[in-house]
């Protein structure tokens, strides 16, 4: 498999680790992939470019997977991989009952169940995990034949067992760093397809997912729109712009959880000013709302705080507040407040979404 960007090699060594992750189910999504290169620092143009090459090669399906032919050297333990994310134990468990198998009824009716399979490797104290790994890089690997949950050997009879293979043949190293770099990432993202949390770690995009909920599905364009902006917005060449995006992202997040707060009959945003057409409503009093409630608060001190430094530098766009406040003239805005701005509207974002957990908007 030739891969020329090094994005795609990245993305490439997550689904090879997604086998060792998760080997009843490998492969990642294709927004899964976008997720591992967004916790790893990547932008989601070299994103899309690299899962462009990547579906070049790959198998298409549900979830993206590297052709077979990657896992022929994982297959055979003489094959040193590091770091080695095999339990060896586990291949020499897998081959040996399928031996005993073989000498039992013979090679051509030598199937055994999976679970079986893997109950018997288990009494033998290996864990279920790891020799669900062996099976399935066994199966990659092209040594293992797998149909209706039973599982063969490809061809032949008994064979010897992987690490005699091992000791007895020359060692070959394969240096594989990029799978340490993404293992916890593709960890992460393939525990939210079931344990509850957002798909994506990213709250921008994890709060669009909640418009629909909170009443204003029809307004996801928006927020995305503003979004890509922000994310295309170099703070170094436009600091400006950056800090207006990231205050509309606050105040859209907060405007949009107004009404679930008051119909769940919480203190904050609890002011009858919020009775009134929003547009009267304004950055500061909402972050303000957000901070009262007690318990069911979304801000906090520390929150309340970046965020409302935020405002005050964003009101640089109104030329009435710098005749006001910068009378002698307003100094230049830096980058990094802008960058500053960017992780407050991240930072406010999450409080929101860590406040919807605790008290869900299904509408």
């Amino acid at each position: 498999m030739y891969l020329q960007s090094d994005t795609a090699k990245l993305l490439a060594a997550a689904l090879e680790v997604s086998v060792y992750v998760v080997p009843a189910e490998p492969g990642l999504t294709r927004a899964e992939l976008v997720e591992v290169g967004r916790q790893q620092g990547l932008k989601d143009g070299e994103i899309g470019d690299a899962i462009g090459e990547l579906e070049r090669q790959c198998s298409l399906s549900a979830r993206l997977m590297l052709p077979s032919n990657v896992f022929v050297t994982a297959g055979y333990l003489s094959h040193v991989e590091e770091p080695d994310l095999r339990n060896h134990a586990a291949f020499d468990a897998v081959v040996h009952e399928l031996n005993e198998l073989v000498r039992d009824v013979g090679a051509a009716n030598a199937r055994l169940d999976r679970v079986i399979l893997v109950d018997r490797a288990a009494a033998r104290s290996i864990a279920r995990h790891d020799v669900e790994v062996a099976i399935a890089v066994l199966v990659l690997s092209g040594q293992l034949v797998e149909k209706d949950g039973t599982v063969r050997f490809a061809s032949g009879g008994v064979r010897p067992v992987p690490s005699v293979v091992k000791e007895q043949g020359t060692l070959v190293r394969y240096h594989k760093p990029l799978k340490v770099r993404v293992l916890p990432t593709v960890r992460d993202v393939v525990a939210r397809r079931g344990d509850g949390r957002p798909k994506t770690a990213e709250p921008f995009d994890t709060f669009a997912d909640q418009l629909q909920y909170l009443g204003y599905g029809q307004f996801r364009l928006w927020w995305n729109r503003v979004v890509a902006e922000l994310r295309r917005t170099d703070p170094s060449a436009s600091p400006l712009a950056a800090l207006v995006l990231a205050a509309a992202l606050v105040e859209g997040v907060l405007t949009f959880v107004v009404k679930h707060a008051r119909k769940r009959g919480f203190a904050v945003f609890g002011s009858a000013d919020y009775e009134k057409d929003p547009r009267t409503w304004n950055i500061s009093d909402l972050v303000a709302s957000a901070a009262r409630g007690g318990d069911t608060s979304i801000l906090d001190v520390r929150s309340k705080l970046r965020t409302e430094m935020l405002i005050q530098t964003r009101h640089r766009i109104h030329a009435g507040r710098m005749l006001s406040e910068f009378a002698q003239g307003v100094p230049d805005l830096r980058p990094e407040e802008a960058r500053a701005g960017k992780e407050t509207a991240e930072l406010v974002v999450r409080r929101v979404l860590d406040w919807l957990e605790k008290y869900p908007a299904r509408t």
